[in-house]
């Protein structure tokens, strides 16, 4: 074959068709498929949407329970979560704000499908009364202070002897004395077979009490109370009780007690 009849048979174009696999045709179940994943994802789109618009699924009613101080109204306003969806309502928040109120112990913002939401509220219980030189003040026995709430008619006064001290709803005052005092009061009859005439607290001291011996006793904080109350014990049996009339007892130093 001559080199130039070779050129003309290598330059002759192919004819026939190119087969196209089954689903690569135009119309093959792999395009259907996918027309049919996107008609699928384009529905759960669809309906998401009309659950999170629809009314049924809005917050309509705001439920309080465990308030008998506070109103539940004012409580369930505060909480503002009326006409939220219920998928993303905002009960955290709900909760940080009633939680803010000094009579709000603790607050669980809990859903009711399909359109309720239930505020269980727990509220501070009044214990005893501080008194200050200037005004008295009503605390929970976490020594919050408490507003709109009396203690029972035989409840403890502890008194304040700083002469600055004042204090707003809400502050705490000193939480481990009012524990302290609470400990005190339950087991002095029974351990010593004393009773307390008078609690004092100062930011100095601590938490001292006169007893019905006739004698004051400091005792400062709750850290070794056990120890401090063995080692009280302990000096009035040694010295008796007649002896420690009048005096001071300081317990603060634990196993180096001072009675002067």
């Amino acid at each position: 074959m001559h080199r130039d009849d070779w050129q003309t048979t290598s330059r002759r174009p192919l004819q026939g068709h190119v087969l196209l696999g089954e689903d690569e045709e135009p119309g093959g179940p792999r395009l259907w498929r996918r027309l049919l994943v996107l008609l699928l994802v384009a529905g759960l789109i669809a309906g998401g949407l009309a659950l999170y618009f629809t009314p049924v699924f809005r917050v309509q009613e705001v439920q309080v329970t465990g308030a008998q101080t506070l109103d539940a109204y004012s409580l369930a306003k505060l909480a503002d979560l009326k006409g939220a969806s219920m998928f993303t309502v905002p009960l955290d928040d709900a909760q940080e704000r009633l939680a803010a109120l000094p009579m709000v112990k603790s607050v669980k913002a809990e859903r009711r499908w399909p359109h309720t939401v239930r505020l269980v509220v727990e509220e501070r219980q009044p214990w005893s009364y501080w008194y200050t030189e200037d005004d008295e003040y009503v605390v929970d026995a976490d020594g919050v202070v408490l507003e709109g709430a009396m203690p029972a008619p035989d409840a403890p006064v502890i008194y304040h002897r700083d002469r600055s001290a004042q204090f707003q709803p809400g502050d705490v005052i000193d939480a481990d004395a009012v524990h302290l005092a609470r400990q005190l009061l339950d087991s002095l009859p029974a351990t010593l077979d004393m009773g307390l005439v008078r609690l004092e607290y100062d930011s100095r001291e601590g938490l001292s009490l006169m007893t019905d011996a006739g004698y004051r006793v400091i005792v400062g904080d709750s850290h070794g109370l056990e120890y401090k109350l063995a080692v009280w014990e302990a000096l009035e049996q040694r010295l008796g009780r007649q002896q420690m009339q009048g005096q001071v007892l300081d317990l603060r130093f634990g196993d180096r007690p001072s009675l002067r």
